[in-house]
């Protein structure tokens, strides 16, 4: 979904935020290049659990005709690099957008794509390998005249995790691919769609939700890897229904009733939110965002409830929700809001903020806040107030949330994300593209550690606080052959080279914790009271504010690759005084 440019204007920073004791929403980041000139809009952001500290973003760009404008971050989201996707030359158009990105979890893989409008154009996708700080060049999915609205995901293989497939759904169909995207077949038609977004569930299920443009979101779903789809299912009907306008919101920009979709990677429990009329009060029709769940594959659904928090009697506008499920069960949500102030549906403008909440038991409770202090006006969208495009995006994997959003704080539709950190820790780093094949994504490189299973590796894990003062902090190393030595090194570096049998993600120079032995079941403990303390005495603790990378490393003799040590998943800390 696409507009011509109307105008432009120019640049703003914002605040942090604490949604509660569990979460911490990190200060404003400016994710599209600062000296851009164009208005950006319909976000899209992706990041794998495997490797959560690297993000791909997308979004329509506008600096030079429409494009798909995209970033890269390697370290979970505090700077970005400046990319233009554009497709294979010979499908090249004057229009190139509609963005969409994905993630897998088993390679760390993540790609970005977009269509590119015109008759020679259509589907294109770009991948990004694990560590590499650029894409590989796009490769058409399908080229068609006609190609409209696509989003994507990748996850593993029908019935086989070591093999990972990635879909694309768009208004002509499913396209699949079995060679993380070098490749594609299809379209396989599954009727009339609107903004359809697909899903890969923990056995290789492929669900497809979409809305009808009418009154119901309904879910195609597939049992053999994309090849043939059962019947539609009523995910949801709808109150109220509505085309693109802005009729019943604040403001004369188009809003449309595109549902988000999530699946858990672990459970496969399935979400779907989207935006209806609750009901109609003196400022207008209230929007609210609905959700509803299924813990059986999409057979059957929950009686849709509004989760946003805005009070009665006049409340706001809530729309373009995008929600995801990380490998916890925590469900992410965020979306665009109209509550402060309060306006009506005949305003030529709205003040609108972006929202963040989350759930941790499945959906019954929601806990949100603010991501800006102060809303941004629609009027200086780039296009006269009318359009902020259709969609947001988010990506979130191992504790770490990024939300992606547009803003006009700058006076021009920019694009922002915050850090949202869900406990003490960051943990990312974790065992793919191991020295030998020894590859255990949930882990550290594989070993014979505890269990002699060379699949398995050794597991970093974090509890207790980031608080300095507190000196709460716990490093919990498991997964080691009991006995066998271990310490904890950190320092405020990254970096990425083969070790012993594993990958060292902590760089520069580096300092260490004593060496201890891991317990009858394979575990060292390291705090509480000896994280801070034992760093202030011996080369000086962290300070407030600061960002310390650990790892773990131990022995592990007879090893996987025959170098007899390893090294566990990484974490980072951002210290709290």
């Amino acid at each position: 979904m696409h507009l011509q440019p109307i105008l432009s204007i120019a640049a703003v920073t914002s605040l942090a935020l604490a949604a509660s004791a569990q979460t911490t929403i990190g200060t404003q980041v400016h994710v599209d290049a600062p000296a851009a000139t164009g208005p950006c809009n319909e976000t899209t952001m992706a990041a794998s659990a495997a490797n959560p500290l690297e993000i791909v973003a997308g979004w329509n760009d506008y600096r030079s005709n429409i494009r798909c404008g995209g970033g890269i971050s390697m370290d979970g989201g505090k700077t970005w690099s400046d990319v233009v996707l554009r497709p294979p030359v010979p499908n090249q158009a004057s229009v190139e957008g509609d963005p969409m990105s994905c993630y897998d979890d088993r390679t760390g893989a993540l790609w970005l794509g977009a269509i590119s409008f015109a008759g020679n154009g259509g589907v294109y996708v770009a991948r990004k390998d694990a560590g590499s700080p650029t894409f590989n060049p796009s490769v058409m999915a399908k080229a068609s005249g006609g190609a409209d609205k696509c989003w994507m995901a990748a996850g593993p293989a029908h019935n086989n995790p070591n093999a990972t497939k990635v879909y694309i759904a768009y208004n002509e169909g499913l396209l699949r691919s079995s060679d993380m995207g070098n490749t594609w077949q299809g379209p396989v038609n599954l009727g009339s769609l609107l903004g359809p977004v697909p899903r890969v569930g923990p056995n290789g299920e492929v669900y497809v939700v979409t809305w009808d443009v009418g009154f119901s979101h309904f879910l195609k779903r597939s049992f053999d890897g994309g090849v043939t789809f059962g019947p539609a299912i009523t995910v949801a009907n709808r109150l109220d229904s509505w085309g693109v306008d802005a009729t019943r919101v604040a403001g004369e920009a188009r809003v449309t009733c595109i549902n988000g979709f999530a699946c858990d990677p672990v459970n496969g429990a399935l979400y779907v939110v989207y935006p209806d009329t609750t009901n109609i009060k003196p400022n207008g029709s209230n929007l609210d965002i609905y959700f509803t769940k299924s813990t059986n594959q999409g057979t059957t659904w929950s009686t849709p409830t509004v989760i946003n928090l805005d009070a009665s009697p006049t409340p706001g506008d809530q729309y373009f929700p995008w929600i995801e499920c990380d490998r916890n069960g925590r469900l992410h949500l965020t979306f665009y809001d109209t509550r402060t102030p309060v306006q009506n549906d005949s305003a030529a403008t709205a003040l609108i903020t972006p929202y963040y909440s989350y759930s941790d038991d499945g959906g019954a409770t929601w806990t949100e806040a603010k991501l800006m202090t102060s809303p941004w006006n629609s009027a200086n969208d780039g296009f006269g107030g009318i359009f902020i495009g259709d969609y947001l995006g988010m990506a979130t994997g191992g504790h770490l949330t990024t939300p992606l959003y547009m803003s006009t704080q700058n006076g021009i539709a920019d694009t922002f994300t915050h850090r949202i950190q869900d406990g003490p820790a960051i943990t990312y780093c974790y065992g793919i593209n191991c020295p030998c094949g020894n590859d255990d994504p949930r882990r550290g490189c594989g070993n014979v550690g505890s269990d002699s299973n060379v699949a398995t590796g050794s597991e970093l894990a974090v509890g207790g606080t980031d608080s300095l003062a507190s000196d709460d902090l716990t490093m919990t190393l498991s997964g080691i052959k009991p006995g066998s030595f271990a310490l904890i090194f950190t320092s405020q570096t990254l970096a990425n080279v083969t070790f012993g049998d594993g990958k060292r993600c902590v760089g520069g120079a580096l300092k260490r914790y004593a060496i201890k032995a891991a317990d009858i079941n394979g575990d060292v403990v390291f705090g509480p009271g000896e994280l801070v303390g034992y760093a202030a005495s011996h080369w000086g603790a962290p300070l407030a504010g600061q960002d310390w990378n650990y790892q773990g490393w131990y022995r592990d003799n007879p090893s996987a690759c025959g170098q007899n040590y390893n090294v566990t998943n990484a974490a980072i800390v951002n210290w709290k005084p």
